[in-house]
């Protein structure tokens, strides 16, 4: 067995209510709270009246930042932490999908360092302050991760930040997942599925980390058949909060990979939802590897005969197809290969024709 570390310091509060049911948690945090969110879904749900009340019920102040966007900018993360600046928060809540929970972290870190500008976020290791995360989707297990996606316009894609933040505190409920679409529902639940992918087939990949996503695989292919026909019980909904969960846990140790780089891409040119943009690339990226022995184990897990197989189920999950031209096969090849660090979670070299040839397998193909 190969030499290997494993670090997973998020204290995870889990079922119904547990918000409310452990609130006594939040007297260990500050005296002010800043909460992030989207501008509806945390109202509707009811994830940020129960913060609210936990708070309150403690005796703790909070300010709401609600502005958030799908695929948060380092513009949109800058504006809410002058917020936080001048309202003196000590600690950062993230309400929502991936987007509000890795906005929180970069926004921790920005608040610890107030004389810093963004750079700061791509840096050297850096102050942050406590993070509380709330998943409100099942799909990004940021409340998992020590990693905080952010839009970079100038570059045209998405990038993580050189901070690795850990939430202090996770809050997983799924009762702010029964209004969720069916679309939303799906993609989040692919994205979780490449996360498992993805961790497994790295380079980074370990003992710990593999027996995870078999984990994870198992509960998710309980869930397949309600992905594939929209209906959703709350069970359903619980076992896909748990798989995103482990995934979430098993991307902390091992990384994501080719279809989250590549993928990125299809998000920021084509307003591709992110899980969606993974799972499209997922077949072509499988099909890369010459050594199938762990490809293979996968398809064991989710009961699968065939690559072929798993592509014509994620097709029917995710239900959509965009236009694209060899032009774009071209231009996201070029800059895919400028990202080194997910190039070597690849565990063989690889050449700008192996990315063109997934792309074009994925996007241009029928």
């Amino acid at each position: 067995m190969k030499a290997f570390e494993f670090y997973m310091p998020a204290h995870m509060y889990c079922g119904k209510d547990c918000i409310l049911e452990n609130k006594e948690v939040f007297r260990s945090f500050g005296k002010k709270a800043l909460i992030v969110t989207g501008r509806q879904s945390a109202k509707v749900n009811g994830a940020q009246a129960d913060i609210v009340t936990a708070l309150e019920s403690v005796g703790k102040e909070w300010v709401l930042f609600d502005e958030i966007e799908e695929n948060p900018s380092v513009e949109t993360v800058v504006r809410a932490a002058e917020i936080g600046k001048a309202e003196n928060v000590d600690f950062v809540i993230g309400i929502g999908g991936g987007s509000p929970m890795d906005a929180a972290k970069a926004i921790a870190c920005l608040v610890a360092n107030p004389e810093k500008d963004s750079s700061i976020l791509f840096g050297e290791p850096a102050p942050h302050l406590p993070v509380i995360a709330v998943p409100t989707t099942a799909g990004t297990g940021s409340e998992t991760t020590q990693f905080s996606i952010v839009t970079l316009h100038e570059k045209r894609t998405k990038s993580s930040i050189a901070q690795k933040i850990f939430a202090d505190a996770s809050f997983l409920d799924a009762k702010y997942m029964e209004k969720l679409s069916s679309s939303t529902t799906n993609n989040t639940a692919i994205d979780a599925l490449t996360h498992l992918i993805e961790a497994y087939l790295s380079a980074k990949a370990n003992f710990f980390s593999d027996k995870i996503v078999e984990i994870g695989l198992d509960i998710f292919q309980e869930c397949m058949e309600a992905l594939q026909e929209r209906k959703y019980s709350f069970e359903i909904r619980e076992k896909l909060m748990m798989a995103s969960t482990i995934a979430g846990i098993a991307i902390a140790q091992a990384g994501t990979s080719l279809p989250h780089a590549m993928g990125y891409f299809l998000t920021y040119e084509k307003n591709i939802p992110h899980g969606r943009a993974n799972g499209i690339l997922t077949q072509a990226y499988m099909e890369l590897f010459s050594d199938k022995t762990k490809v293979n184990k996968i398809l064991k897990h989710l009961k699968m005969e065939s690559l072929e197989e798993l592509g014509e189920y994620l097709k029917k999950a995710l239900d959509e197809r965009e236009e694209f031209t060899m032009e774009d096969v071209r231009y996201y090849t070029e800059e895919v290969m400028k990202n080194k660090a997910k190039l070597a979670s690849y565990p063989y070299a690889l050449e700008a024709k192996d990315l063109e040839e997934v792309y074009k397998k994925s996007l241009l193909m029928p």
